[in-house]
């Protein structure tokens, strides 16, 4: 993208309000403190910590995480880089009781995602927290109430809402109606997970705490195959790899559309196809369809036993249909106008086109560029005191509960119906899996 187009998209605004000179972000009094949770050195929370690192006037403050190893391995690569070394602990509840705490990165499992969601924005701080943001729908109604009742910033970790090559593509079909209406959208991911092999009853390890990782989730003996990643696959605390990758695309394929309801009906076959042993207990394909009171509709599929690229020679992505062509939106930030005869109209590429203090940021890699742009919208918002984020709480649930829907309607084989406006159920199919049940103690309120 050229400067001209950047600048004209809105987005160059975007790049300088990233800024941190911008704000004078490196003034003490607008130091913007924060606590990571979940923070493993490979897992998610330690690339978004570093990408907030790179905010200007943003401090890791905490470092929270059930496992020691974790706590004290990201409190030395801060002490590192910024010469302070943050306080280490392992219960969230105790690092919100610090007042000069402003917000929290919530980098948890999926089970706990809501809850530490709610109880931060309780306790008065401010809240980015990975997607799913809510671990059943009931979870997601919890926090849009939440949200409202403490006027709390919350932010979901979708950082496509980043990308400035979606902005330009989505002014560019704005401006020149290229492809006439968009109606309907397909998203995808399809991935090859291999085995998670038969998990064993052992001793819990020294270095992690079990009861605190279960959290708000019933509890059960450590097996030796679910901490750090495997989770996901396991009913009790992960929700599928619908749950767990179709968030990116069927939240920008909402983008795209203009769709600010939830679906009015949900549909979804599927089932598990591809068994390779062990206890993966979900399936492994899903084909799901959300239909919106609008006359608009998203379809997704999902597969994770193969590697195989039918759309787009991509593993995952976005097509937008159009009356007269379509959009794709790709998963390296990049997106493509297609003419009715599938004829590249435009396209637009990432890379070098964000500045964050003065520093050209590449967006190629949304793991990367993305997260420090989504990071800078949510510390700003911080210092504004504005609720209205990239992903806020509403948004982020209008998304989230895509796939956990999906879920449901595969497994009670019903199709699901919704109130567009509230996200409510209109009937009893969906109900079985709409609530969760919590741990003694732990019940979302």
């Amino acid at each position: 993208m050229n400067r001209r187009d950047f600048m004209k998209t809105g987005a160059g605004a975007f790049a300088i309000v990233a800024a941190g000179k911008a704000f004078g972000a490196d003034a003490a009094c607008n130091r913007v403190r924060l606590a990571i949770v979940g923070c493993h050195a490979k897992g998610r929370g330690f690339t978004v910590m570093k990408a907030a690192m790179k905010v200007p006037g943003v401090e890791i403050a905490w470092v929270c995480d059930v496992d020691s190893r974790a706590r004290e391995n990201a409190a030395d690569f801060i002490f590192k880089a910024t010469g302070v070394k943050p306080k280490c602990e392992k219960d969230l509840r105790k690092v919100l009781e610090d007042p000069t705490l402003d917000g929290i990165i919530s980098e948890t499992p999926d089970h706990f995602h809501a809850y530490s969601a709610v109880i931060a924005m309780q306790a008065g701080k401010a809240v980015y927290v990975e997607k799913p943001c809510c671990f059943c729908p009931e979870e997601g109604q919890i926090l849009m109430r939440v949200a409202k009742e403490t006027k709390g910033i919350l932010q979901v970790g979708s950082q496509r809402r980043a990308s400035l090559t979606y902005r330009a593509a989505f002014d560019y079909l704005k401006e020149t109606n290229a492809i006439g209406a968009m109606r309907t959208a397909k998203a995808w991911y399809l991935s090859n997970r291999a085995s998670i092999g038969t998990g064993q009853k052992a001793a819990v390890p020294e270095w992690l705490d079990w009861d605190l990782w279960q959290g708000p989730a019933p509890r059960t003996e450590f097996r030796d195959n679910v901490v750090h990643y495997n989770w996901h696959w396991f009913r009790r605390w992960g929700t599928s790899e619908m749950g767990n990758n179709a968030p990116h695309f069927a939240d920008a394929s909402r983008w795209a559309l203009g769709i600010d309801e939830f679906p009015e009906s949900v549909q979804c076959s599927g089932g598990l196809y591809y068994p390779k042993g062990g206890d993966f207990e979900w399936p492994d394909v899903f084909n799901a369809s959300f239909k919106y009171a609008s006359g608009k509709m998203i379809t997704f599929e999902m597969g994770c036993h193969n590697n195989i690229k039918p759309f787009m020679n991509a593993g995952t992505g976005a097509l937008i249909y159009g009356e007269r062509g379509g959009l794709f939106l790709g998963p390296s930030d990049n997106a493509i106008v297609f003419d009715e005869k599938g004829k590249t109209v435009k396209e637009w590429k990432a890379g070098g086109v964000a500045v964050v203090d003065g520093t050209p940021v590449s967006t190629t890699n949304p793991t990367e560029g993305l997260d420090v742009l989504h990071m800078s919208k949510f510390v700003s918002c911080i210092r504004a005191k504005d609720p209205v984020t990239n992903v806020d709480a509403e948004q982020g649930v209008k998304s989230s509960v895509l796939p956990l829907l999906a879920n449901i309607a595969l497994d009670e084989g019903e199709t699901i119906h919704l109130d567009p406006k509230t996200g409510k159920l209109k009937s009893k199919a969906g109900l079985k899996g709409w609530a969760r049940e919590y741990a003694k103690g732990w019940e979302l309120v």
